[in-house]
C-alpha cells in the first residue's frame, strides 16, 4: 500500500454526519500519551479529481480539530469501494453531500449527532438509499417521483410500500399509505 501526505482542506468527504459517541472515543485516542498518529485513511476519486474519504472521517475531523494540516491516505481498491453497486452507493452520497453544501471536514462542524439521531440520519438514510438504487421496478420508482415532483427521491422500503424524500431544505418526508408527512422535525 503506496501512502501519500494531503492536506485535511483539499480531502472531500463522503457522509453527511458524524457520529458525537465516535467522536468522542476518537479524541480519547488522540489526547493519549502514546498516540503516536492514525492509520492511513482510505481516499477514492469519484470522477472529478478530488480525493475523497472512504472511511475514517471521524479521525480526520478530529485531526483538524487538533490542528493537525495534513495526514496520511492511501488509494482505496477495496471492492467494496470499487465494485459496481459500492460506487452508485458512494456516488449516491457524494450527490447528496453536494446537496446540502458537505464538500469538507470543515463542513461537517454543524453536523455532529448524537448516537441515535447520527442512526436514523445517517445510517437509515444509507440503508432506504441501498434499497433505492437496487430496486429492478423502475416503472414504480417513476411513479413514487412523482408522488412529490418538487423533491428529491432518496429511498425506499424493500416492498416499495414506503418513499423517502427530502426538500431543498433538507427536510426528510415519508409517503406511505397515500400521503406525504414530514420525518422527526428538524434533522437535527
Amino acid at each position: 500500500m503506496q501512502t501519500f501526505e494531503i492536506s485535511l482542506d483539499e480531502l472531500g468527504v463522503s457522509q453527511l454526519y458524524l457520529n458525537q459517541r465516535k467522536l468522542e472515543a476518537v479524541r480519547e485516542k488522540y489526547m493519549a500519551e502514546d498516540f503516536v498518529g492514525f492509520d492511513p485513511l482510505p481516499v477514492y476519486d469519484f470522477g472529478d479529481g478530488r480525493k475523497v474519504l472512504t472511511d475514517g472521517h471521524s479521525r480526520a475531523f478530529v485531526a483538524q480539530q487538533k490542528g493537525q494540516k495534513t495526514i496520511t491516505v492511501y488509494w482505496d481498491n477495496d471492492p467494496n469501494t470499487t465494485g459496481k453497486l459500492p460506487q452508485r452507493m458512494y456516488k449516491m452520497c457524494l450527490e447528496w453531500c453536494e446537496q446540502a453544501g458537505v464538500r469538507t471536514l470543515a463542513d461537517l462542524q454543524s453536523r455532529v449527532l448524537q448516537a441515535p439521531n447520527y442512526e436514523f440520519f445517517w445510517l437509515e438514510r444509507c440503508r432506504r438509499g441501498y434499497n433505492l438504487i437496487t430496486t429492478r421496478n423502475k416503472a414504480a420508482l417513476d411513479k413514487a417521483r412523482e408522488l412529490a415532483p418538487d423533491m428529491t427521491l432518496y429511498g425506499t422500503e424493500r416492498a416499495l410500500n414506503t418513499f423517502y424524500f427530502e426538500d431543498e431544505k433538507g427536510k426528510l418526508y415519508k409517503h406511505y399509505d397515500g400521503e406525504l408527512r414530514q420525518e422527526r422535525g428538524d434533522n437535527f
